[in-house]
């Protein structure tokens, strides 16, 4: 059964806009929450924004876009960005408004537990504020925040990619992060997953290769119990599911199984490849955390 995931609002960190006068806000506080509370890498992050004007307020006019940074204190190198327009253009906010919405950032695994001067986290600066898309002028700071960037594995289930796998490949060139690393499937692969024994969520990004096969199906299955079934309609998919305790099991593992209709061997598709590798779908990320509420 396939869900649409909601990125809930509690536990959250509530932080409130803190840097520079009222003058230097244009007359605009900002709030944002964040959830969930413990923020750690590869790791979706809900932001939740609300923007008040006071009674001095003036207009900006229509070219003032939001820039939302995250910085890597130590390298001060910009980990991520989301510059957006909000909800509401701010070429139409008005004195005494509020404005609110939500967006989801991914914060992807970048820390490396295993470096000798690792010390369990790594400080991150969070930076919100407005911009104008069309002039050089300064930017207007609205929002600060220093905050701790934990590994994921403190509470990240682990994955072990277990029978029926091709190694892993990567392309450092791939524009989208997300396809930058994938692992082929052959006609059954099969991942063991520690069994956290809550709701979680389980996001699949993957992808078929149309040009052999335009009707390939893909079952995908918890503990041998299907939970979607489905023939991509392009190259690449993503899919995204709720999964409860109750289809985990008791145990203190279980499997999510990967099995396509056809596979190919490349070697005997194209004709100068020398590769003679069982060949179902590709599996660039596998997201599996504790569902928020």
């Amino acid at each position: 059964m396939k869900t649409k995931i909601l990125f809930a609002l509690v536990p959250i960190i509530l932080l409130t806009s803190f840097c520079g006068s009222k003058e230097d806000r244009k007359g605009i506080e900002l709030t944002v929450k964040l959830s969930p509370e413990t923020v750690t890498d590869s790791l979706f992050l809900k932001m939740d924004y609300e923007f008040k004007t006071a009674a001095n307020f003036k207009k900006l006019g229509g070219n003032y876009s939001v820039f939302v940074h995250f910085w890597r204190v130590n390298s001060k190198e910009m980990l991520l960005q989301d510059d957006h327009v909000p909800l509401k253009d701010i070429g139409v906010w008005t004195a005494n408004d509020t404005i609110r919405y939500s967006r989801t950032v991914f914060i992807p695994q970048f820390l490396n537990e295993f470096d000798v001067d690792f010390e369990g986290y790594e400080e991150m600066k969070l930076t919100v504020g407005l911009y104008n898309t069309k002039a050089q002028e300064k930017k207007i700071i609205l929002f600060e925040k220093k905050i701790n960037i934990q590994p994921a594995s403190i509470n990240a289930p682990e994955i072990v990619y277990d029978e029926g796998w091709n190694e892993i490949e990567t392309d450092i060139n791939a524009k989208d992060p997300f396809t930058r690393n994938w692992r082929w499937t052959t006609a059954k692969s099969v991942c063991i997953i520690e069994n956290p024994k809550k709701e979680c969520t389980l996001l699949i990004k993957g992808g078929v290769n149309k040009t052999v096969f335009q009707d390939q199906k893909l079952t995908v299955k918890i503990n041998d119990a299907p939970l979607d079934e489905f023939i991509p309609d392009e190259n690449y998919f993503s899919r995204e599911y709720t999964v409860t305790p109750q289809m985990m099991g008791e145990s203190d593992e279980f499997s999510l199984t990967f099995e396509t209709d056809k596979v190919f061997f490349p070697d005997k598709v194209f004709p100068n490849s020398k590769d003679k590798r069982e060949l179902g779908a590709q599996i660039f990320f596998i997201y599996f955390r504790e569902k928020v509420k």
